[in-house]
């Protein structure tokens, strides 16, 4: 691969790819840092706050290294891949995100209300 077009984060992981010790604190820090958002998330499914936001953002966080996270998110990448090739956003990615800004709206609401003096 020319490394003029590559990107400084795919070179920087493939250095770090060539250590084993370095390639295992990696893997070790992406396991950790994706399992504790999908932990927050799930609190937050409870609590005020964007739960399931939190818990893709882990899965995806865990798909940069493990295939088996990069499995369970490939239903999600098809519909997105067959959006961008149809030139369409699909119905659902608004309805998602109005979802996420209404959670957030209602969720500062309960706290301003709540603590306020």
């Amino acid at each position: 691969m020319n490394e003029r077009h590559t990107s400084p984060i795919k070179i920087i992981r493939a250095r770090i790819r060539a250590n084993r010790i370095a390639d295992a604190a990696w893997r070790s820090a992406v396991f950790f840092v994706g399992f504790f958002l999908i932990g927050v998330g799930l609190v937050l499914l409870v609590l005020p706050g964007p739960g399931w936001l939190t818990i893709f953002i882990g899965l995806f966080i865990l798909a940069t290294e493990f295939t088996w996270a990069s499995r369970f998110l490939a239903p999600l990448r098809l519909k997105l891949e067959k959006a961008k090739l149809t030139g369409k956003k699909p119905v659902w990615i608004y309805l998602f995100f109005l979802g996420v800004m209404a959670v957030g709206v209602l969720s500062s609401w309960w706290v301003w209300s709540n603590f306020k003096e």
